[in-house]
């Protein structure tokens, strides 16, 4: 084999040592790579450029527009004056704009150039170009008075995405919460795993010391088959504790999003690491709240909002509007001549007025105006209930998180007892003062304990990322 071809498959085969990994770090990475969260993050994104693409009717518009004609239609506006021929060019620019006060402004400018072929009753009407340049306003004095529905759409769009992208930080949180859990059923199961295998150990020694008291013809075979069934069992309980840990492993790979052929981070935690539930909400001050219920009454706010603004608009409008526009007549003259005359005002047309709209309280104005305020009070209701359960479980997580403390202490307390039981009773089994029973007895109490302890931690760590679904609101 050539030295190359050797040298490339040692590289292939290579691959770096596995990074330690802790929770902080491996949550930063789950945020990285998990395509479910990455999804959330651009959802967020899609939900505030909705938010600003609904002032698209307060979005300048232009408008442009050449054109060009040729009528000998015999019905045609100048056949009637004895054209037998009507060319025509004619040029549009419109700019309009929304205020969100209200206001609406336009100006437009035409220009048309006309030229007839025959001989018409009006000469003057031969050839010609017309050109006007207008300006236009109107303003709402009543229904968007100033702005007022502008204004009232913009704080029913701020609280629905709010509660919208809310939600997708609750999936966030949710999802993170799952990652967690997967995080402390690793670092428990590693426990056992170690534990496990340190009991295995210890009954295999228990064995040997029975195997060589029977030879020794001090102990009875059934004592020998007691410490075997011993092995057995907690053989038996390595190996459940082995295949748990390897689906541990694959739910971390499957959080991490890592292939088969990656490298599983080493994944490293302190089990007994504790932290409280206020530092997972930083509540210093402020109301703490469940993220649920803070969304159910940001959805509420845009409920009450949304029916404000159905309300709104079947108010009565009063419209003020005017207009202004030049005008430009010349004989024997283009399109051009037409333009640079725009701005001449000796021929003025100008518009004042009001109009008045109003929908009169029909079945149809009343049943939409019924509907949005009873959608309001449906989610203000749902928004208090919300309230009222966020309060209890937060208290319920707080007493059960202080109950947890407690029975965590105690099996503590237990285990370093049934530890140093189990070892004493080892002692005296090898200076032949105890019975093989007590020594089996002692040896499954101790393991017990120990594995009841771990698990009691890790049920605490979980209960702690519980914390991550209630955030602390300022209280007005």
């Amino acid at each position: 084999m050539k030295k190359g071809a050797f040298v490339g498959i040692l590289l292939a085969l290579w691959q770096p040592p596995a990074l330690a990994m802790n929770l902080q770090e491996y949550l930063k990475a789950v945020e990285s790579n998990h395509r479910l969260i990455k999804s959330f993050s651009v959802s967020t994104e899609a939900a505030q450029e909705r938010r600003l693409s609904a002032d698209l009717e307060l979005n300048p518009r232009l408008t442009a527009g050449l054109g060009y004609l040729s009528d000998k239609s015999p019905l045609g506006q100048f056949a009637m004056l004895g054209a037998t021929e009507t060319t025509a060019k004619d040029l549009k620019l419109g700019l309009a704009k929304k205020f969100s006060t209200g206001t609406s402004v336009s100006v437009d400018a035409a220009a048309n150039e006309v030229e007839n072929e025959g001989t018409l009753f009006v000469p003057s009407l031969q050839k010609f170009s017309y050109g006007s340049l207008g300006v236009g306003i109107s303003q709402s004095l009543w229904k968007d008075s100033f702005g007022r529905a502008t204004r009232l759409r913009w704080e029913r769009q701020d609280a629905a995405t709010e509660a919208e992208v809310g939600s997708f930080d609750l999936n966030r949180k949710q999802l993170l919460i799952e990652a967690e859990k997967a995080y402390w059923d690793y670092i428990y199961l590693d426990e056992y795993l170690k534990i496990g295998r340190a009991s295995l150990e210890r009954a295999k020694r228990i064995e040997a010391w029975t195997r060589r008291r029977v030879n020794d013809g001090i102990s009875e075979r059934a004592d020998l088959l007691s410490t075997q069934a011993l092995v057995g069992a907690r053989q038996l309980a390595v190996i459940s504790a082995e295949d748990d840990f390897a689906a541990a492993k694959r739910k971390i790979r499957d959080f991490l999003e890592l292939s088969d052929s990656e490298n599983l981070p080493e994944i490293t935690g302190d089990i007994s690491s504790s932290r409280s539930l206020n530092s997972m909400v930083n509540a210093k001050g402020g109301k703490v709240m469940a993220l649920d219920a803070y969304l159910a009454a940001l959805t509420a706010k845009a409920r009450a909002l949304e029916s404000r603004e159905i309300e709104d608009n079947f108010r009565p409008d009063i419209v003020l509007s005017g207009s202004y526009n030049t005008n430009n007549l010349q004989q024997d003259k283009t399109i051009s001549e037409a333009t640079a005359k725009w701005t001449d005002s000796s021929l003025p047309t100008w518009k004042v007025g009001l109009n008045l709209t109003y929908d009169f309280d029909t079945d149809v104005k009343n049943s939409a105006q019924s509907a949005a305020r009873k959608n309001a009070l449906a989610a203000k209701l749902q928004s208090e209930r919300k309230m009222l359960d966020s309060e209890s479980a937060w208290i319920e997580l707080n007493r059960r998180y202080s109950e947890m403390s407690k029975r965590i202490e105690t099996a503590s307390e237990i285990a370093k007892l049934q530890v140093a039981a189990a070892k004493a009773q080892a002692d005296l089994f090898n200076k032949g003062r105890s019975i093989t029973a007590n020594v089996i007895k002692a040896e499954e109490d101790a393991a017990e304990a120990e594995l009841m302890l771990t698990r009691l931690k890790s049920e605490q760590r979980k209960m702690e990322a519980q914390g991550r679904m209630f955030v602390v609101i300022e209280e007005n």
